[in-house]
């Protein structure tokens, strides 16, 4: 068995892992109103000029899953190399229809038996995905049989989560998920709403905060109540949407409470940007497996 590995670019991975060469990525896009298409980037430089130009709109840009003839050729490669096994996994069908779309295709080489293949839905995005894929990695290179990997990696799933704040909340209301009515009130009273992807893959409401300081605090208690659950067992990772100065503050100041803990802090890609808006920080909490 040869096994090959499929990620959507908003996993954000690390140049270890992306320069693997049985990993493969789809990659979402962003388009704006002028017809403006910025292609999903861990790149600083394009991320840069992408919150830049996300500043100045006045509607928000749309964001797209990978075109399904994207995921053809990775799939028509992947064969080509001779792996005849993979495991995909992708941002939550809940958010995207990535994972439909990855499904259907995969579905095709299958019953044409060409492929095999294992679809994992992270039931989240950004930095979740990647610690998936680093998890599952890790099983199949100890000798776990892909069936075994691929049912601890479904577990995982459900003790992974991502918290985010939105800093501006209109960004919601251009993007059809608030009120401006909601958004005025918020804003008046300096409300950042707290979300988190729920079981059914959905974006819900967790808490509400006012000040910055209050973020960080609740934060602490989250994970807090992850060092006891999972007895230290985890990594957390910082997620932002253009505030790479605070999210490193953070970083610094949770492996300061935290000794020997490991924090990763990046960029929203810009199909998850467009979203949470300039301003916005996810705090992911990431399970390691026994």
């Amino acid at each position: 068995m040869k096994i090959a590995y499929i990620v959507d670019s908003t996993a954000s991975l690390s140049d270890e892992l992306a320069n693997r060469s049985d990993v493969f990525q789809v990659h979402l896009s962003v388009t704006f109103k002028d017809g403006t298409i910025f292609k999903d980037t861990t790149d600083e430089t394009a991320l840069k000029s992408f919150y830049q130009r996300l500043a100045t709109e006045k509607e928000i840009p749309k964001s797209s899953q990978p075109q399904v003839g994207e995921y053809y050729e990775v799939v028509d490669q992947i064969i080509s190399k001779g792996y005849d096994t993979i495991i995909a996994i992708h941002i939550g069908k809940g958010l995207s229809g990535t994972y439909q779309s990855a499904q259907m295709v995969l579905n095709e080489y299958k019953e044409e038996g060409k492929i095999n293949y294992y679809l994992i839905d992270s039931n989240g995005t950004s930095y979740i995905i990647e610690h998936l894929l680093e998890q599952t990695i890790e099983q199949i290179e100890k000798g776990t049989a892909v069936e075994e990997a691929v049912g601890k990696i479904e577990n995982l799933v459900k003790d992974s989560q991502i918290y985010l704040v939105v800093d501006d909340l209109n960004y919601l209301v251009r993007g059809g998920r608030l009120g401006a009515g909601s958004a005025f009130i918020g804003s008046l009273f300096k409300i950042k709403p707290i979300v988190y992807f729920a079981e059914d893959g959905i974006v819900k409401p967790f808490d509400k905060v006012r000040t910055n300081s209050r973020v960080i605090k609740l934060w602490e208690s989250i994970i807090e109540e992850a060092m006891d659950k999972f007895n230290g067992k985890f990594k957390i990772a910082i997620a932002h949407g253009d505030i790479a100065e605070e999210a490193q503050q953070i970083k610094k100041r949770f492996e300061n409470m935290y000794p020997g803990i490991s924090c990763r802090v990046g960029y929203l890609t810009p199909a998850l940007g467009v979203h949470g808006g300039i301003g916005s920080k996810g705090l992911g909490i990431l399970p390691y497996l026994n």
